[in-house]
């Protein structure tokens, strides 16, 4: 069993509590496996510092609405705190409202991808939220907490740093807050106000380099880079204390500088963690060779994750994805050299994509048989380029919703081209997963794929049999 529904700490009295909440519409796949290591971060932050806090995740948990209302209550926080991606802004406002109507008195403070986006517009559209977080939070909310318990608002309100708040009733927007350059001072995250699980997650660095046009860089252009013996210090942590299957590094690119991910392989090998417990990173596969990967396995890796997004070269630079098909094919051939095993991500619907430039992705995916692969469909999330050539109509962009619940890559209905319909970009889609198994001959894979997915393959069926038939704007092109 992954979690239990037993959450130790939210049941006793709390100053703060921090909110994660389950999402609208249940489908395979849906809950995490894993506790959330933002709310874990900002948990271990606040205590550091004096803070009684408590954590009620939802998504791990697999709380229904009424379930999370009650933990919340239950620990009769003072100030609550919410997180949510874009898809998920509209339930956390519902969550609020139905936990303001049983505590009247608390506050409620966003934070997130979205609210870092879109940090007034959040608390223009949901006025259920006081405040918004933009930015890294553990500092700006602690400052917020403190600002609260003291009684104070208004000045003290404005010099905290990557906050949004109520002036006179209009959405005030402060300066941000500088990214947090110390990551070994950053207390380890607070797993023990969850209940179990076989997966765990580490940071070993904050911020992405790179200028994906779908991506917002929720933590920033500059990478930090933690220690490799803090890194392996709280590895190690993990592992004695909570025995996991698995640890995540959830980096946005573990191997961006060779010399530090080799040095973080080391100390995991000296310390003989190796033998303890598998371990899963992402990577970028222009920044990888067959020894790194080779050195990554010895020291317990067993999965590497690549956004490979496109195959097709004018795609990839359109993207501004800065890697080439032939980088793709050669990281995934070294990879599966070594014995890792590999998890690839791509994308349809990108600018200018049509339906020849989509079968180049589903070709070069079956080519590759990773071990698995997801194809997602583009989301114009604010903050990204996409967005921004959406509202304006570029790149063949239509935006079809501004529902935020709509902004979510396999399920959603935000956006389709001029030249692929939302019809065409989800019959691709589909036809993605089954070529990638039926042309590798992978019928189990596939099989259990169909049982995992069930739910979410009958609505994308639903989706795709209840819609009039469009023609599609380019005809052939067949696999």
């Amino acid at each position: 069993m992954i979690a239990t529904s037993s959450a130790p700490s939210t049941t006793r009295a709390a100053d703060v509590v921090l909110v994660k909440t389950s999402p609208e519409e249940i489908v395979q796949g849906a809950w995490y496996r894993m506790p959330l290591l933002g709310l874990g971060y900002l948990a271990g932050y606040l205590r550091a510092r004096g803070v009684k806090v408590g954590i009620v995740d939802a998504m791990f948990d697999r709380l229904s609405l009424e379930e999370t209302v009650q933990r919340v209550v239950d620990a009769a926080p003072r100030l609550v705190g919410l997180t949510a991606m874009t898809h998920e802004i509209r339930r956390a406002a519902e969550v609020a409202r139905a936990i303001r109507r049983r505590l009247p008195g608390a506050r409620f403070v966003i934070g997130g991808p979205h609210s870092t986006a879109l940090p007034e517009r959040t608390l223009e559209e949901f006025d259920v939220f006081d405040f918004g977080v933009f930015g890294e939070g553990e500092e700006t909310l602690l400052e917020l907490w403190s600002a609260l318990e003291r009684g104070e608002n208004g000045a003290a309100l404005e010099k905290i740093a990557g906050l949004v708040w109520r002036r006179g009733g209009q959405a005030s927007r402060n300066g941000p807050r500088p990214w947090i350059r110390d990551l070994d001072a950053l207390p380890q995250p607070a797993w023990d106000l969850y209940g179990p699980s076989e997966v765990y997650q580490v940071f070993a660095s904050r911020g992405c380099p790179f200028q994906c046009i779908f991506c917002m860089r929720v933590l920033g252009d500059e990478v930090r880079f933690r220690s490799p013996r803090s890194v392996a210090d709280e590895f190690e942590a993990v592992v004695e204390r909570y025995h996991p299957r698995q640890i995540d590094f959830s980096d946005e690119t573990f191997t961006l500088r060779r010399g530090w991910t080799l040095e973080i392989c080391d100390e995991l090998t000296r310390r003989g963690l190796h033998r303890k417990v598998r371990w899963f990173a992402n990577g970028r596969v222009n920044t990888v060779d067959e020894e790194l990967l080779r050195r990554m396995r010895e020291a317990g890796c067993v999965r590497i994750g690549f956004g490979i997004e496109s195959g097709n070269e004018e795609i990839l630079r359109a993207a501004h994805k800065g890697t080439s098909v032939a980088q793709v094919e050669k990281a995934v051939a070294a990879c599966k050299r070594v014995g890792l095993q590999v998890e690839a991500f791509y994308i349809l619907g990108f600018p200018g994509e049509t339906r020849r430039t989509a079968l180049d992705t589903i070709r070069l995916a079956a080519r590759l048989n990773t071990t698995t692969a997801a194809f997602g469909i583009m989301v114009p999330y604010p903050g990204t380029r996409v967005a921004e050539m959406a509202e304006r109509g570029e790149g063949g962009y239509r935006l079809l919703s501004r529902d935020w619940s709509a902004y979510d890559k396999h399920l959603g209905n935000a956006l389709e081209l001029a030249t692929l319909s939302r019809r065409d970009l989800e019959g691709l889609q589909a036809r993605a997963y089954l070529w990638f198994y039926l042309r590798n001959l992978r019928i189990g894979d596939l099989l259990r794929f169909f049982w995992q997915k069930r739910k979410a393959i009958a609505r994308l069926a639903q989706k795709l049999l209840g819609k009039r038939s469009v023609p599609a704007a380019q005809t052939g092109n067949r696999l």
